[in-house]
């Protein structure tokens, strides 16, 4: 376990919410959930505009590009840098799930 010191104005003013140590918890829980969500949020907006640009989601690119060399042929030709956004989209694919669960694992806790 982890002690931190903390000036005696926080310590003050979390008495009057109650027991220090619950109302400390629950606001550093407050604090993670938020920032998880905003992780989340912003990896779903990197997601949005792969999915907008190739008109695919991820798992479908992914599977079309490895399946399909009509469509890796035309993509080639209209996106010469098709694999660095592949690379980018999968990068934000693999934060959204692991904020999504470090999320699931703190709302569990």
């Amino acid at each position: 376990m982890l002690t931190i010191a903390i000036e005696n104005e926080w310590i003050e003013t979390a008495q009057l919410f109650g027991q220090v140590e619950n109302v400390i918890k629950q606001a550093l829980r407050a604090y993670a959930v938020g920032q998880c969500q905003q992780r989340i949020d912003k990896a779903i907006a990197q997601n949005d505009i792969y999915q907008q640009k190739y008109h695919l989601d991820y798992a479908t690119f992914k599977y079309t590009v490895q399946t399909n060399e009509q469509f890796l042929n035309k993509l080639e030709s209209q996106s010469p840098l098709w694999e660095e956004d592949a690379i980018e989209w999968a990068f934000w694919q693999e934060e959204e799930q692991a904020w999504r669960n470090r999320l699931k694992t703190l709302c569990q806790i």
